[in-house]
């Protein structure tokens, strides 16, 4: 090709085994480099700017579509709905006219996912998630993500996964017990982030425990407690990946408002 040109890039809409989406209308979205449109079974990424090679426009389309797959596994669950990429559609914009035979070059890749087809759906969406606004897939929110889809498959306690935020958080506002400065920094009540560290630091039964009790008694999570803490966590993932897509950006303060009552029922 004289002057090849990604036009557009194709992913395969894959949905986990306990949903459908059979009744939620198609979606469509515009940013600054591509326009998207999403129906049960394929997503299309039209680019705006010029790209030469599949690779390099995968490259702008990944961040986005990471950033989606970490706000999908907040709103709903993760691997609830996932874009695998199929193909691009690449074009020549300087074509050889005196070749009668020129045709669109399509860069394919081989895409196998396994799926089975013996399964009953237990949620039926009635629409798609929301594609992401003002949310950034940094390396933070990555992590904290891992973490939580660790946390979510049993491989993962709670308190650890808890205090590893605490610690993300503080590292990001200059090191280690700058939680003063973290919380003045991502606009977190430190009340917040005081009672995520007490309840990871000093609760938990023996399999879940950061620490062994000075007096030998473990005090287990209450379910609020960890209604509480996992609702949490959702949260600090979000607002790492807020931060990161703008750190000048005044974002709404997290305050203990925002989260479950922890008051004894």
């Amino acid at each position: 090709m004289n002057n090849p040109h990604v036009k557009a890039l194709y992913y395969r809409v894959v949905v986990g085994k306990d949903v459908n989406y059979n009744n939620a209308p198609p979606l469509s979205e515009t940013t600054d480099e591509f326009e998207i449109s999403l129906d049960g079974k394929t997503a299309v990424f039209e680019m705006k700017q010029h790209y030469s090679t599949a690779d390099e426009a995968k490259a702008v389309v990944e961040q986005y579509v990471q950033a989606w797959d970490i706000l999908i596994g907040l709103e709903q669950d993760p691997g609830d709905l996932q874009l695998v990429f199929g193909h691009a559609d690449i074009i020549d914009r300087s074509p050889d006219t005196s070749d009668k035979n020129v045709v669109n070059l399509q860069g394919h890749v081989s895409v196998h996912v396994i799926l089975s087809d013996s399964f009953s759906s237990h949620a039926s969406r009635g629409k798609y998630p929301s594609f992401p606004k003002n949310f950034s897939a940094s390396l933070d929110a990555e992590t904290m993500y891992l973490r939580y889809k660790a946390y979510r498959k049993n491989r993962e306690t709670l308190a650890s996964m808890a205090y590893m935020y605490l610690t993300i958080f503080e590292a990001g506002a200059g090191g280690r017990k700058r939680r003063k400065e973290a919380a003045r920094q991502y606009n977190i009540a430190k009340a917040v982030l005081n009672t995520l560290g007490n309840l990871t630091a000093n609760k938990g039964n023996r399999e879940e425990a950061r620490k062994f009790p000075e007096d030998g008694k473990f005090e287990p999570l209450r379910p609020k407690e960890k209604e509480w803490i996992v609702t949490v966590i959702k949260a600090l993932i979000r607002r790492a990946g807020e931060y990161a897509y703008d750190p000048k950006a005044k974002l709404r303060q997290l305050s203990m408002k925002d989260f479950p009552d922890l008051a004894t029922s």
